[in-house]
């Protein structure tokens, strides 16, 4: 694997010479969201919704997505992050803008900022949550790819015949992510893709299929995301985010059940209120 395209030492009359090179975990965190938006855009449009309100909608969702992760990030490595000298503090604050985050942070107030611009504008939110579940996991799934390449949400130590067992060389990759060279680790990274583009098929089906009552699709994206998501941490191992409950769940583990209990909820609260409404 390689973390970066080099394109060699680049002069410039103003700033000197420095190293130009294009990481593949920002490229793909870029094309994840250029195609989720593209998808979710034509979506929107067989909806019949305004142009102008699907844009915005994009826009400022992911706009909270990104705050969301980053800030999720800080509060994960709080101590990290604000202890030690003020140079210190500084330097790794900036290197957060560099960082895409935590995947869930970003999932939670990209969330609530789709929910608030929804509400403004008396948009049919959980109709429009259903056309985003299924473009929102496929940009997951392409991130996942970018965190394979950086080396980063590597897995636990394994046998080199391990048939999930994967070897990162590259010196970039142990300065972005820490993750150890030339040791086997399990690919998380691509069991987590794995999971979400399949989860993205599922999704679509059952959008088609136009389940019932609105917001179904995007809770059964709450729970099988959550379970989804809960297995592949078994095999994580970067642990720096915080084990609890005398290191049985991890962060992530603890916020995908809580997405599960949620969906599972609103999928009975929703079929219940389907019911007594069909029964008069």
């Amino acid at each position: 694997m390689f973390p970066h395209f080099d394109f060699g030492t680049i002069s410039l009359p103003w700033g000197g010479e420095f190293e130009f090179q294009l990481p593949l975990y920002g490229l793909m965190f870029a094309l994840s969201a250029i195609l989720a938006w593209i998808w979710f855009m034509a979506r929107g449009r067989k909806l019949g919704i305004a142009e102008e309100h699907l844009f915005n909608l994009c826009f400022y969702a992911l706009l909270g997505g990104i705050v969301g992760a980053k800030l999720l990030l800080i509060i994960l490595d709080w101590r990290a992050y604000f202890s030690g000298s003020p140079s210190d503090i500084f330097w790794n604050l900036f290197g957060t803008l560099r960082s895409a985050g935590v995947l869930i942070g970003g999932i939670i107030l990209g969330s609530l900022v789709f929910i608030a611009y929804c509400r403004k504008h008396r948009l049919p939110l959980f109709v429009l949550a259903d056309a985003m579940a299924a473009p929102l996991v496929m940009a997951q799934a392409i991130g996942r790819l970018g965190c394979f390449f950086a080396g980063c949400c590597h897995g636990v130590h394994v046998p080199a015949d391990h048939p999930l067992a994967v070897v990162f060389t590259h010196p970039a990759v142990q300065q972005y992510s820490g993750v150890p060279l030339n040791t086997p680790v399990a690919a998380t990274q691509l069991m987590q893709f794995a999971n979400d583009m399949l989860l993205a098929g599922v999704l679509t089906i059952l959008w088609r299929r136009g389940l019932k009552p609105a917001g179904s699709v995007f809770w059964w994206y709450l729970i099988l995301y959550g379970i989804g998501r809960s297995i592949v941490e078994i095999w994580r191992g970067d642990t720096e985010r915080g084990l609890f409950f005398g290191d049985l769940l991890s962060t992530s583990q603890i916020l995908g059940l809580s997405g599960v209990a949620i969906g599972v909820f609103m999928l009975i609260r929703g079929r219940t209120l389907q019911a007594r409404e069909a029964t008069g």
